[in-house]
This record gives structure tokens, C-alpha cells and sequence, in this order.
């Protein structure tokens, strides 16, 4: 698993600003803890390292925070063009527990696009490969502006 920042100047434009966009995000950037770490043409990598606030009350990471997690993650891999795409639906199943000190890796492709939907799939893992949690989402496709 990557601890490295995306460099912007390998990036082309299109990336770029999606970047841009997805890093706007305060609540999951600045109070969950998510990160960006790999972003491109249907596809991106978000990381999240677990820490006591993400705890439930049986001492396992909250499930709201890794739903957060695989969304960021698919959002990204969804709006890589010029249009916009924001979610209809996502469904997540929690496979393992995680502990706080975990790194969890959300990996996120777009399987399926057309002119109004799109469809991805996304597999969240622990440093040691484990599978943490596995997401489908689905979402519309808003013309550009």
C-alpha cells in the first residue's frame, strides 16, 4: 500500500481536476481521514489509516467509516470526465473487523458506464491484503454544466 501523494504533474488535465474536486471534500478529507492517493480513467485509490474516533462501541472500526471510505473511492473512479456524477445507490457488505492502526486501501473501478448511469465495484483491504469490506455503487450521470 502507497503512503506517496499523487504527483499533479503526471497527471493529465481531466485528473487533475477531478482532483481537485474530490480533495474539496472536507468531511471526508479533514474529519474522516481519507485520502487520495490514485486517481485516473474509472478508476482511484483511497486510503484510510483507523484510529480510536472510528471506533464503534464493540471496538471495531465503525461501519459509517468505511462506507465513507469506498464511497470517496468510487465517487472518484466515477468523475473523471467532464460530467458530473453523484450517487443513486450503494451497497456495501463488511467482510473482516479492523482495528485501529489498520490501513485500509479502498480500490474503486467504474465496470459500466452509459449516457445517464454508471456502475462500479469497490474492494477495501488492510495492509495485509485482507478484505475488509466490499461496495457496489451506482450513479447518475449529470451533463456538464
Amino acid at each position: 500500500m502507497s503512503d506517496q501523494e499523487i504527483d499533479l504533474s503526471t497527471l493529465p488535465e481531466a485528473q487533475k481536476k477531478q482532483l481537485a474536486r474530490m480533495s474539496a471534500d472536507k468531511f471526508i478529507c479533514d474529519l474522516v481521514g481519507v485520502r487520495l492517493v490514485n486517481v485516473g480513467d474509472g478508476m482511484a485509490t483511497a486510503q484510510l489509516v483507523v484510529a480510536e474516533e472510528h471506533l464503534n462501541g464493540v471496538g471495531i472500526c465503525q461501519g459509517g467509516a468505511l462506507f465513507s471510505l469506498a464511497d470517496y473511492a468510487l465517487a472518484a473512479a466515477f468523475n473523471y470526465t467532464d460530467e458530473s456524477v453523484v450517487s443513486l445507490d450503494v451497497s456495501i457488505s463488511y467482510c473482516k473487523p479492523a482495528k485501529v492502526g489498520a490501513r485500509l486501501n479502498a480500490e474503486a473501478k467504474e465496470t459500466l458506464r452509459t449516457r445517464s448511469t454508471t456502475l462500479g465495484d469497490v474492494v477495501v483491504k488492510d495492509q495485509d491484503g485482507r478484505i475488509i469490506c466490499l461496495a457496489r455503487g451506482r450513479g447518475y450521470v449529470m451533463q456538464p454544466r
